[in-house]
């Protein structure tokens, strides 16, 4: 069983990123903790990294009070970051009501009629989304009469009526009218797979080694001591 115990950080931990990693954490002695929870014997954080490759993997602090490491590969760490990242923007993004808005003249029949429908069922499938499906007259045609208009704008109603209902009442004005829906899709937080983090954090990662192998070539080379110019 662990032994809990007092500790002093070397610097000023307020300073440091929250949980930084190897060299950056601001304890000396820290407790290693396995996937699993298990907890090992308090260590110093340099014998830690005399145990692991850099390269390759990373010690991360993930608790300050105890201080707490474990070890992660940097690909590994890579994923958890782009996770926590994509979570925060899907609850930022959720609960935020998006308004769009779809077009169609009185006249839009047949397929052209259905594939707007369903572009429109689209957006509401998505959730969180409200569409205004906006009709208007075609140049040089008769507008429908007003009970006409009622009867195009309720069969469009009927036929979204399984993922939206109508938030505002029904707005007509020269020839124009407009049925406003809101979609009554409830979502779960989409959030990329296990796979999809995986590639994402090898494009990142790959893309930090060539920037960092460029900045290291474009680094100006220094002249041996004592060589003057030979010219």
């Amino acid at each position: 069983m662990t032994r809990f115990f007092h500790y002093t950080p070397t610097r000023n931990a307020a300073t440091q990123r929250k949980y930084p990693i190897n060299a950056q954490i601001p304890h000396h002695i820290v407790i290693l903790e396995d996937a699993d929870g298990t907890h090992h014997h308090a260590q110093k954080v340099s014998k830690i990294l005399e145990t692991i490759d850099t390269k390759t993997h990373l010690i991360r602090l993930i608790s300050h009070e105890p201080p707490i490491v474990r070890i992660y590969s940097i690909l590994e760490d890579k994923m958890a970051k782009l996770e926590r990242k994509a979570e925060k923007k899907a609850l930022e993004r959720k609960g935020k009501i998006i308004t769009k808005e779809m077009k169609l003249t009185w006249l839009t029949a047949d397929a052209d009629f259905e594939h707007k429908i369903q572009k429109v069922k689209e957006e509401l499938e998505k959730g969180f989304v409200r569409v205004d499906v906006k009709f208007v007259p075609k140049r040089g045609v008769r507008a429908p009469t007003s009970p006409e208009m009622h009867e195009h704008m309720q069969k469009v109603a009927d036929m979204l009526q399984d993922v939206s209902n109508e938030w505002k009442e029904r707005s007509i004005f020269k020839g124009e009218a407009t049925l406003h829906l809101q979609s009554t899709v409830k979502k779960a937080l989409e959030l990329p797979s296990k796979e999809e983090l995986e590639t994402l954090a090898k494009k990142r990662l790959e893309k930090r080694e060539r920037v960092l192998h460029r900045m290291d070539k474009e680094k100006p080379q220094r002249k041996p001591e004592g060589l003057g110019d030979l010219s």
